[in-house]
């Protein structure tokens, strides 16, 4: 009698296998850590739903602890290029801050205020304007008025 093999998982192993190895190179590179943690996150997802499938049927584990593995490191390297450039951008954003505010804060407030009073200027014109011209409608209303009466 002759012995079948049970595949059962295998193929979900093989991809989990093949998502985790290209997430190991790509979660070592900093600039493609976030393909990296979702080709990971898929790996981790498909080998442990092909281990769960292999243990109910009692079939070969190898390949797929082998899936869950480069997965898990794929997502571990990437997961610490996130945090790190994480951490690095907001260092950045506050030295960025404190120094944009040292080298150009009172040139900015400077700058907005007489922007400010130039813009209150033309806006006191424009009122003036305004005000002539309804003075000047109300005086030819009035005139048009008298010369209907007549």
């Amino acid at each position: 009698m002759t012995e079948q093999k049970i595949s059962d998982g295998q193929g979900l192993g093989i991809a989990g296998l093949v998502l985790g190895i290209l997430a190991i190179p790509l979660g070592i590179i900093p600039c493609t850590f976030f393909i990296a943690l979702i080709f990971g996150v898929v790996g981790i997802v498909l080998s442990s739903i092909a281990l769960s499938q292999a243990s109910r049927h009692k079939a070969a584990k190898g390949l797929i602890i082998a899936a869950l593995v480069c997965s898990i490191l794929g997502t571990a390297f990437a997961m610490f290029w996130g945090l790190t450039l994480g951490r690095g951008a907001k260092v950045f954003e506050k030295v960025m801050k404190k120094e944009f505010r040292e080298e150009f804060g009172k040139e900015f407030e400077d700058a907005f205020d007489s922007f400010s009073e130039e813009m209150e200027d033309v806006l006191e014109e424009l009122e003036e304007d305004l005000d002539d011209e309804a003075d000047t409608l109300e005086k030819n209303l009035e005139e048009a008025n008298e010369e209907s009466d007549l």
